[in-house]
């Protein structure tokens, strides 16, 4: 699941310039074999064929899905549809990127998106949560509910209508599960024929700039490109002054040298398992009190500009300052700091330091070890556990194609 930011923009903005053309949103809900997106990804249309925000493809979908929107708004109801991606697709389309996969997709109407903005709000606040879709045993379905917290204790906020036939329990399990996995999870609904998707919310990235100098404009670029919060945080208000920072990125002026201070605004900050602190200061005074404070702290990554040699001097530097509070750097503490930081692409600019960097930070979100996919020998995409796909329909051919849209680069 990803997008919703974009979903909820691109809706307003096209209810705000074309009130009267009604709405869609396809989800893609199972996936069997490869496929260049995953279960979760979602797709904004409206009834006159437009692709307004989203993939639930590599490009070869979005176009058809779009096609098909009229009648799905005319009529107020979802319906499944099951592409067969394995079929010689130069024969079909008129070029060749044949993927290994059926795609099974929910395509609704969109009557009120404001949910989407909701949804969301809740991943901004760094909320557990979930997106509940209900496939019914008739070929249809809708997005149902948003859960605003975990499983057990959050609240479950009706899209449209109640969610009938599902069991606290049952849907307390499943829910549970997804959110402890972080993958979309297909379930059947006991006694009855219904499937239920659960879509948990995955918090965004967050990334902390320390040190406003040369290059921190290009890792602001490139993660707000991602779609991650950015802050950035310097001694000198000048040199935050004189940084072009796109909209969105929060600011904070810091002593290095105050520790309570720094304590105070990384406490008010995200500090979790999806947080990333890159340290671009290249003063060993400043990078060396920063390091004391975030080293204890539970984040996934911590990258310092230097070498080598410069990270051990600055490891031992920050080993006396923990001893003197009581602590003292830790197994953990080194397996999460990068330094030098980034991945060895090769290139020495700003632009491409800052890039191997943000590229390593989303290897370790991820889990990866940021190697070439043409050497990996397991499926690239991660597999949700699905119980059951919709034997019972026909995959359906799609009646065009939107070349527009495909990248080339064919992961599936």
């Amino acid at each position: 699941m990803t997008g919703f930011r974009e979903l909820a923009r691109a809706a307003a903005e096209a209810m705000a310039a074309r009130p009267e053309v009604p709405l869609a949103l396809a989800t893609l809900v199972q996936v069997d074999g490869s496929s260049y997106r995953q279960p979760g990804a979602r797709l904004l249309v409206d009834a006159e064929g437009r692709v307004l925000a989203g993939a639930i493809s590599g490009g070869c979908l979005e176009g058809d899905v779009a096609a098909r929107a009229a009648d799905v708004c005319a009529t107020g109801r979802g319906v499944r549809l099951v592409y067969d991606l394995r079929a010689d697709l130069e024969a079909i389309w008129g070029f060749g990127a044949a993927c290994d996969g059926i795609a099974h997709l929910l395509l609704e109407p969109l009557p009120d998106p404001s949910w989407l903005a909701d949804v969301e709000a809740i991943r901004t606040r760094r909320q557990n949560g979930a997106v509940l879709t209900v496939l019914d045993g008739q070929g249809g379905g809708s997005s149902c509910a948003v859960l605003d917290g975990d499983a057990a204790s959050g609240t479950w906020r009706p899209i449209g209508h109640q969610v009938h036939g599902i069991s606290g329990p049952e849907l307390l399990a499943c829910t549970r599960a997804a959110q402890r996995t972080g993958y979309p999870m297909l379930h059947d609904v006991r006694d009855d024929a219904a499937l239920l998707f659960i879509d948990p919310l995955v918090v965004p990235v967050a990334l902390h700039v320390i040190g406003a100098g040369r290059g921190a404009d290009a890792f602001v670029q490139i993660a707000r490109a991602l779609e991650w919060e950015v802050t950035v945080i310097d001694h000198r208000p000048a040199m935050l002054a004189d940084l072009a920072l796109p909209d969105g990125v929060a600011v904070h002026v810091a002593r290095y040298d105050d520790t309570e201070s720094l304590n105070r605004l990384l406490e008010s900050l995200p500090h979790d398992d999806r947080t990333a602190i890159a340290l671009l200061s290249h003063m060993f005074d400043v990078d060396s009190a920063w390091l004391a404070a975030l080293l204890p702290l539970p984040v996934a990554y911590i990258g310092v500009l230097g070498s080598r040699k410069r990270a051990g001097q600055l490891l031992e530097a920050v080993n006396t300052t923990l001893g003197e509070r009581g602590m003292s750097v830790t197994d953990r503490m080194r397996h999460r700091l990068h330094a030098p930081i980034g991945l060895d692409l090769g290139g020495e600019s700003p632009a491409s330091i800052a890039l191997s960097a943000i590229a390593e930070i989303e290897a370790v979100i991820h889990g990866r070890p940021a190697g070439f996919l043409r050497e990996r020998l397991s499926p690239i995409h991660a597999r949700t556990p699905t119980p059951r796909v919709f034997e019972h329909e026909a995959p359906i051919v799609p009646t065009e194609c939107d070349t527009g849209r495909d990248d080339g680069h064919d992961r599936g």
